[in-house]
């Protein structure tokens, strides 16, 4: 059946929140692990990490401006809750990054656009601070890498998602723009995506985490 934008909008209630300003950074993680060793390499199961968990990741203190990755969906739940806080959840996530003030910073599009258009530009040892800063103040949400959030598995594709035809899977690929008036706001049309294909204990050199807490 076709796509009706109208009748599948469905509008989500977002709590109160802080989000951390950056990604959790190496030296972070660092001292996490100093106080829960059970999250080193070599004591943690491959149930709840791959073999690539903190592969070629420098976990001295001095590291404070590198971009934590290598870490699984586990290990970042993990930490977040040691900080008295969690994972952001899906809606969380995507509400900060796609904020409609980014409406009033035309040039912030076409440098998402012009990051997005690069080949590899997500890396391991991105520095905090390097990607776009978002109208609240948040850092790295763009042009830098992907982040967990706590609920990435709750809503999956099944089969060819061409032809899928529930609500879900119209979240994915670019199905958010048939809404959308100004097509130049690509910052409006962010969506999460891989997501069907992600595990908890998956790691990767591009994909990181920042924790946040509900606020009264």
């Amino acid at each position: 059946r076709p796509f009706d934008h109208k009748k599948e909008q469905k509008p989500v209630f977002i709590k109160k929140l802080l989000i951390d300003t950056y990604p959790v950074s190496t030296a972070d993680f660092a001292a996490f692990i100093a106080k829960h060793p059970q999250w080193k390499k070599e004591n943690v199961p491959a149930i709840k990490a791959d073999t690539g968990y903190l592969k070629n990741v420098d976990l001295s203190p001095r590291q404070n401006n590198i971009v934590m990755t290598q870490v699984s969906w586990y290990a970042a739940r993990a930490y977040c809750a040691a900080q008295g806080k969690r994972l952001p959840t899906l809606y969380e996530w995507e509400y900060v990054a796609t904020f409609n003030k980014w409406d009033a910073r035309p040039q912030t599009n076409e440098r998402i656009l012009s990051w997005f258009g690069k080949p590899n530009a997500m890396h391991e040892g991105a520095l905090l601070g390097s990607g776009l800063v978002s109208p609240q103040g948040v850092h790295d949400l763009h042009g830098l890498i992907w982040e967990w959030v706590d609920d990435f598995n709750s809503s999956t594709v099944t089969g060819d998602s061409r032809a899928d035809t529930d609500s879900e899977s119209n979240l994915f690929c670019g199905a958010t723009t048939l809404s959308g008036s100004d097509l130049r706001n690509y910052a409006t049309y962010m969506r999460y995506g891989m997501r069907s294909s992600l595990k908890g204990n998956y790691t990767g050199h591009n994909l990181g985490f920042r924790c946040a807490k509900e606020t009264i």
